[in-house]
């Protein structure tokens, strides 16, 4: 997609007729470019316009380190969009989709060739917010989904439930619709990722262990989501606690059900420790930095153990939050410094 920003903390109204930033985003191609910061191997998979805005996105993603072959062009549509108001304090970011008639959301699942694009690959990273862009869409994904089921390729399934989207059959709420298609793509993936408040509202997966002892109360999460999707073999939870607009705290527990074992990150020999994020510069695209430093960690698990494997992916969450777009440009030695304990800010010479 296209994200247009409003400058600063401007609003649209504030900024159009005038100067407004745009720049490149989306959930999976967020993945992406922190895989390939941190000097992963990976491929976009994704439709774009036949023409100069198409071109410029795909050369900006190759040009990040990021596969292109398999991005399919097309003469139909055009490129989505987003605008995004980044809130401050106690006024929330506010997104608004201009997705209905991209290229995505009308090319048919005949378009992409799975078996091909997933030769050689160990996992695919699908988003929540692929589906519910359309019809077309939701088929393509479960295309996608039962082709890596079948070859033999790990899914990793990104529970991102957006409210203003699930449009596309007036049968169901927004709620109802998400609820039913989300459900069917976790059944056949490997790995989710989401959060609390997620899995209650669109799942109805809960837990009741209280909230004072957080290592059990996300265990038992896990163990529920398990219980419901009994395929999975791993459970990560985005532990975000929303102070304000500007001021959050951050980790992640990551669930092993073979082991039965919850690994929390940030944490230390007394438990663990979330980060506190006083002053966001941008949060979109945090979760999608989490998601592509799991899946690079999940793909070195040769020299990563799965508690490291959680703190990676939980450091490059939150170091994320100081980046402005969607995409995350931190790399690996910025994510190890951050977890040797050089967290305060100042100037590296």
């Amino acid at each position: 997609m296209i994200r247009f920003s409003p400058p600063g903390l401007n609003r649209v109204v504030q900024s159009l007729p005038g100067s407004i930033e745009a720049s490149y985003g989306g959930a999976e191609a967020n993945a992406a470019v922190q895989i390939a910061m941190l000097g992963g191997n990976v491929d976009f998979v994704s439709s774009l316009p036949v023409g100069s805005v198409g071109d410029s996105c795909v050369n900006y993603l190759k040009g990040l380190g990021v596969n292109i072959n398999s991005v399919v062009r097309s003469e139909l549509g055009c490129m989505g969009a987003y605008y995004l108001e980044t809130g401050a304090n106690q006024r929330p970011s506010v997104v608004e989709y201009h997705r209905t008639g991209s290229t995505f959301s009308l090319l048919q699942k005949r378009h992409y060739n799975w078996e091909i694009f997933l030769t050689g690959a160990e996992w695919i990273l699908i988003s929540g917010v692929t589906p519910a862009i359309s019809k077309i869409a939701s088929e393509a994904v479960m295309d996608a989904i039962e082709t890596a089921n079948k070859v033999g390729v790990k899914v990793c399934f990104d529970l991102n439930y957006r409210m203003k989207l699930w449009r596309w059959n007036p049968k169901f709420t927004p709620i109802q619709l998400a609820s039913k298609i989300l459900a069917q793509c976790i059944h056949k993936s490997d790995l989710v990722i989401g959060n609390e408040q997620v899995f209650s509202n669109v799942l109805d997966i809960s837990t009741k262990t209280p909230n004072g002892d957080l290592t059990k109360r996300s265990t038992d999460l896990a163990r529920q989501i398990i219980k419901s999707f009994p395929n999975l073999s791993y459970v990560a939870l985005n532990m975000r606690e929303i102070l304000s607009a500007t001021h959050n705290r951050f980790g992640l527990t990551f669930y092993h059900k073979e082991r039965d074992v919850s690994f929390l990150a940030p944490s230390d020999e007394t438990g663990y420790i979330p980060y506190e994020i006083g002053n966001i510069v941008d949060r979109v695209g945090a979760g999608d930095a989490l998601a592509g430093a799991l899946l690079y960690g999940m793909c070195n698990l040769d020299t990563f153990d799965y508690q490291q494997v959680a703190e990676f992916a939980a450091a490059a969450g939150c170091l994320s939050h100081s980046i402005v777009g969607d995409f995350s440009f931190i790399n690996r030695e910025e994510i190890e410094n951050l977890l040797t304990g050089n967290s305060l800010g100042g100037v590296v010479r």
